[in-house]
């Protein structure tokens, strides 16, 4: 772990020796940042009273609006961002997080708006029983938590929309708008951005067998995906929010989060950016089940496409061409060492259980609340954070700085805020990945350009001497490297060009 810190602070201090470009880099002041809390931006209704033994109730959805007075742009680019909590208010659910002013949420809403962006932190609906013996009623009542959470968020859309139509209030271009989400938040967005068919949520794992019904009762209760009532349905807990507006985005960030199917995702989806911990026990990296934290053993409740999942699919179909090939900075050097050339990745290769380094608390606050289970909350709170206990605050903030930096360019290439992010033209090896570097005996080298490929590469010495020749594939490559310890340049050979890179072999 000390090693992965040490590499977050060098890409920091690395991102700062380069010019800071507006949307990627966090140009203006934390202290320019302006809050507008509570607006209230739609009226759903809440299943939430129903844990306490009432019945479901109109709730007033609201969010906080943060803005740097810094950009006087006319119209900005939004950031919809959905905090984590695992469905359940903070506290309530046994954990440390779970609302839209955790420590990390607004740490990640203010490094959006230092860039320029405006960021709505929005709460959505919370509910479902998480300790219930049977596992279809553990099923049923988080897929449709996760559905009024894509409905929410649906909403949420739609008044910007609306706004940007009428007063704008926030100065917001409604053509480039990305939502986000950690945690809970990001399976929300997942979904958000996957779920583009009525019909995608009858799945057969989506089918409750006690009860012999589908487990969304879209018709009867819930209405559809985007929170409106299916025309001749009854949706009985429908209230129609921002009806003519569309609830179009043009991408998705996900922070820790997995998806519900994989099938949901197909081409043409949105582009996704994903960050996750490799070592994450409750969102599985890859294909898993989720579990509810805190039970012991362990209460299962779904299985999941994790981010390496997501990814790989997300590449594979070509739905984040928006981005794809396009940055090349020091995060997603360090990110390229870890996610076999799936760009949109960033793996957190952090301690086993880690599922929330960038997460922080204050643990005197949480015992002076007096609140019965304050030692339970902060117990799972350090599970699912082993280090947090030593390195508290400082250690967060570095992964909430590393992940921003990783993202915030894919959002603005992908929204068409730059057209790319640490590429040189003249030089063709600026965009290619050669890992580890220092090498020892073998050698990655993958080609992020989209509209080129490698041919060969050759080794060259200081003195200019041919040391190894190596023929490649056009994108990826892991070759065996025959030449002593040194310095060497890598000489990269194109269809159009040519390129260098600096290796170092140990």
């Amino acid at each position: 772990m000390k090693k992965l810190l040490l590499s977050a602070s060098t890409l920091l201090l690395a991102a700062a020796s380069f010019a800071q470009i507006k949307y990627v880099d966090p140009i203006y002041a934390e202290n320019s940042v302006q809050i507008t809390k509570n607006v209230n931006y739609a009226t759903h209704i809440s299943i939430l009273p129903m844990l306490s033994g009432g019945n479901p109730a109109p709730e007033n959805l609201t969010m906080d609006v943060y803005n740097s007075s810094g950009n006087m742009d006319a119209k900005k680019p939004l950031v919809i961002f959905l905090h984590t909590g695992n469905f359940l208010p903070r506290y309530v659910n046994n954990g440390t997080t779970g609302a839209r002013d955790d420590s990390a949420t607004v740490a990640f809403c203010k490094k959006l708006a230092q860039r320029g962006y405006v960021v709505a932190s929005m709460s959505y609906r919370l509910g479902w029983n998480p300790t219930s013996p049977n596992e279809n009623v553990r099923r049923e009542t988080i897929i449709n938590a996760a559905y009024r959470g894509v409905q929410d968020l649906a909403a949420c859309v739609r008044y910007f929309k609306k706004n940007a139509k009428t007063t704008n209030t926030y100065a917001i271009d409604s053509t480039k708008i990305a939502v986000g989400g950690q945690g809970t938040g990001g399976y929300v967005t997942l979904a958000y951005a996957t779920l583009d068919r009525q019909a995608e949520i009858r799945l057969e794992k989506f089918y409750n067998l006690d009860a012999k019904r589908w487990m969304v009762q879209d018709s009867t209760l819930m209405g559809d995906r985007l929170g409106f009532r299916i025309p001749g349905t009854t949706g009985a807990l429908v209230i129609e929010n921002h009806k003519g507006y569309t609830s179009d985005v043009a991408i998705a960030f996900n922070i820790g989060g997995a998806l519900g199917d994989s099938s949901w995702l197909e081409k043409g989806s949105l582009p996704i950016i994903s960050v996750h911990g490799i070592q994450d026990p409750f969102a599985p990296y890859k294909l898993g089940v989720v579990s509810v934290p805190g039970t012991n053993p362990p209460l299962n409740v779904v299985d999941v496409s994790g981010s390496y999942d997501v990814m790989m699919r997300t590449n594979k179909y070509g739905n984040n061409a928006s981005y794809k090939g396009k940055v090349m900075d020091v995060y997603t050097i360090q990110a390229n060492k870890l996610n076999n050339g799936l760009d949109g990745l960033f793996p957190i290769a952090g301690a086993a259980n880690g599922s929330g380094p960038y997460e922080w608390w204050d643990t005197a606050a949480i015992k002076a609340l007096g609140i019965p289970n304050a030692a339970t909350v902060i117990a799972n709170g350090n599970a699912t954070n082993p280090l947090h206990k030593i390195f508290g605050k400082s250690r967060a903030v570095k992964y909430v700085d590393s992940i921003m930096g990783y993202v915030s360019p894919r959002l603005a290439v992908s929204m068409g805020l730059v057209s790319a992010v640490g590429l040189r033209e003249n030089n063709l090896g600026s965009n290619v990945t050669v890992a580890p570097n220092p090498a020892k005996n073998q050698l990655v080298i993958h080609n992020n350009w989209t509209n080129r490929n490698l041919v060969s590469a050759e080794l060259v010495d200081l003195n200019g001497r041919s040391v190894q020749r190596m023929n490649l594939s056009p994108v990826h490559n892991q070759v065996s490297l025959n030449a002593s310890a040194g310095i060497y340049m890598l000489r990269l050979q194109f269809n159009d060009g040519v390129g260098v890179q600096k290796l170092i072999i140990e």
